[in-house]
């Protein structure tokens, strides 16, 4: 998955964002300053997220998009292999719950939400020079919103989707049996088709 840049009005969406600090007018005129500039904000008000590993989150989202669901804004840090996902605030308070609705191979690996009381760095919403610690491995979009709040990712399906490609990504010898059946089936849906 290649990082990308917000489409539409970054101005709906810095206010949407804005909204989650303590002062929104002067984080929305900061953007203004200086879109390109990532802002660490409070998780719990405008959204939770998610925290997985990259390739778990990026193998998650392709799933997602086969499944038709949506797919909302995810960051990448680019100095760990960590990816965030922005989902509805309150999910925090029930991933637990969620969590033992879907089958991990490894409780150790299940992903954590971040609600009220955290923060996450956001990165601007103008493309960025490079070198910058977080950048957006799905962008929001202007164009999927309901009025100015971006779609973000349903955490029922988020969770069933990460415990999927995590599964998938699992080595051989610790993957479920219908998780290695899953595997060669598209093992062979992908294989060149002879003529």
């Amino acid at each position: 998955m290649e990082t990308c840049t917000v489409t539409g009005e970054p101005e709906r969406l810095s206010a949407w964002f804005a909204a989650a600090t303590a002062s929104p007018a002067e984080s929305v005129s900061a953007w203004r300053r200086t879109p390109d500039f990532p802002r660490r904000l409070p998780t719990g008000i405008t959204f939770d997220v998610v925290l997985a590993p990259r390739n778990v989150v990026e193998l998650a989202y392709d799933i997602l998009r086969r499944y038709e669901q949506t797919v909302g804004p995810a960051v990448r840090f680019t100095n760990l292999t960590t990816a965030a996902i922005l989902v509805p605030p309150g999910t925090a308070a029930r991933w637990g719950n969620l969590v033992v609705g879907a089958s991990w191979l490894d409780r150790s690996a299940v992903p954590t939400c971040l609600g009220i009381g955290h923060a996450v760095r956001i990165p601007g919403l103008a493309p960025s020079a490079q070198g910058v610690p977080v950048e957006w491995l799905e962008a929001p979009s202007a164009e999927s919103t309901v009025g100015d709040t971006p779609l973000l990712t349903a955490p029922v399906q988020l969770v069933r989707c990460l415990a999927e490609a995590r599964s998938l990504l699992a080595p051989e010898d610790e993957q479920s049996p219908l998780s290695r059946a899953v595997s060669a089936v598209r093992a062979v849906l992908r294989a060149p088709q002879r003529t």
